[in-house]
């Protein structure tokens, strides 16, 4: 009954499962991390990953555009036991020409990756060069094993807005624990930088193997499906992938520049406290999030059959939960680090002092409340969102460069957190209300108010 009340289905259940395998874990990851890499070797560890999260440039936001548009033709047709699929031969066909669209896709934007990245980052790594750290050989296995991921993207996508829920999160879950696993062994190995390669192939693999025995039926069937009805990607998917794109670019400014730029200004010992006290902030926003991002192909399903008022209420309990959990997580991280740094262990040098990490996690609640706004508008195969973000990403962007530059991680916090209160959850919340009432005319009197 409680898990019931707090909307835990499988698919949650499962996802909470991966990211308490991340909360059990992460702390070991770190102090592995803190042990067998310098200061210096920890900052281009987390500099790495945040100079490969401009891969988001090439994808332009596709996988969640697939899960959106997946879900709209699911809600006609089911799948049996055996993977085959049934239903309306119209949906069928839609849905197979959008996996063979998206694979073409994703194979280009792989290839980009593997050489675009390689020599941009090559070169930005380069501008500081530090002798004594072996980095070259590192970062291009770790983006060739990364435009392979991104191939196998669209397939991901579109099982999970087939509402293959608890078969996907069970899957990430097994693969986030191969993953951890993965790292901490080439650690441990002496493999250093080369961990994030290592890691990342063992992601893959694990994927290939997960499609070819949990749904290499229902894929084909997809695959050889007869297309008698296009998906008309000018008219029906586009004017709402670009946006989603412009967001997710956007993305990149406001949420992935903070490590790179402290990186450039301050050297790879303060990116490796950036990058470290980010990770542990990220996870209070994943774990918040798992409540609603395994919920989002049954609102694509409940907007396609117009039921309003029911998406309505799931969405207002989804938002409460959410905050809540964030508001929790946010305080348990607090204190940790609070108790790890006042204890005087070594692995508290690596993280970033208290008043940055406590504006940070402030505005990660701010920043949660805005998330779930933009997930319920965005299943109706909108994103008018676009606007609000590209100016947040204009003023975060602008203000992490200058105040991360002549302040550090305390000035790029503070603007940080200002630009949160002052634009971004205004603007949302007026965004979320205003086409809310415009699209669901009928149910326009209730108010959806928090």
């Amino acid at each position: 009954m409680l898990l019931q009340r707090l909307e835990v289905n499988r698919g949650v259940f499962y996802s909470i499962l991966s990211l308490g395998w991340s909360a059990l874990s992460g702390p070991g990851l770190m102090l592995v991390i803190a042990y067998w890499l310098s200061a210096e070797e920890q900052g281009f560890y987390y500099t790495f990953s945040s100079v490969l999260a401009l891969q988001v440039f090439v994808e332009l936001g596709l996988a969640i555009v697939i899960v959106q548009v997946a879900s709209h033709e699911w809600a006609f047709l089911n799948r049996d036991e055996s993977g085959n699929i049934n239903g309306e031969v119209r949906s069928l066909s839609r849905l197979a020409s959008l996996i063979k669209f998206s694979l073409k896709w994703y194979f280009v934007s792989g290839l980009i990756v593997m050489v675009g990245l390689s020599v941009g980052g090559y070169f930005f790594f380069m501008a500081k060069p530090y002798p004594g750290i072996a980095w070259q050989m590192p970062w291009l296995a770790l983006c060739f094993v990364a435009g392979l991921a991104m191939m196998m993207s669209p397939f991901y996508s579109v099982i999970e807005g087939c509402n293959q829920i608890a078969s996907i999160y069970s899957f990430r879950f097994v693969q986030g624990v191969l993953s951890t696993l993965a790292i901490i062994a080439s650690m441990l190995l002496g493999f250093g930088l080369y961990a994030l390669a290592i890691s990342a192939l063992v992601r893959f693999t694990a994927g290939a193997l997960f499609i070819g025995w949990k749904h290499l039926n229902f894929i084909h069937r997809l695959l050889i499906s007869e297309i008698t009805e296009r998906i008309n990607w000018i008219k029906e998917v586009w004017p709402f992938q670009w946006r989603i794109g412009i967001s997710w670019l956007s993305g990149y400014f406001i949420f992935s520049l903070f490590t790179p730029v402290m990186f450039y200004y301050h050297g790879p010992q303060v990116a490796g406290q950036m990058g470290m006290t980010w990770a542990v902030i990220t996870m209070v926003e994943l774990i918040s999030y798992s409540w609603i991002n395994t919920r989002m192909p049954q609102f694509g399903i409940l907007i396609a059959k117009h039921k309003y008022a029911e998406l309505d209420r799931l969405f207002k309990k989804l938002f409460l939960i959410t905050v809540g959990i964030a508001v929790v997580c946010s305080l348990i991280v607090w204190i940790l680090i609070y108790l790890v740094k006042t204890s005087n262990l070594k692995i508290g040098d690596r993280l970033l002092p208290m008043l940055p990490l406590t504006i940070f996690l402030l505005h990660r609640i701010i920043n949660i409340m805005i998330g779930d706004m933009a997930l319920y508008l965005r299943a109706h195969k909108s994103e008018p969102m676009m606007m609000p973000s590209l100016i947040s990403a204009i003023l975060a962007g602008t203000s992490t460069w200058l105040l991360g530059a002549a302040y550090g991680p305390i000035g790029a916090a503070a603007g940080f957190l200002a630009i949160g209160i002052v634009w971004g959850l205004p603007s949302c919340y007026f965004v979320f209300s205003t086409c809310r009432e415009k699209w669901h005319k009928e149910t326009s009197k209730e108010k959806l108010c928090f």
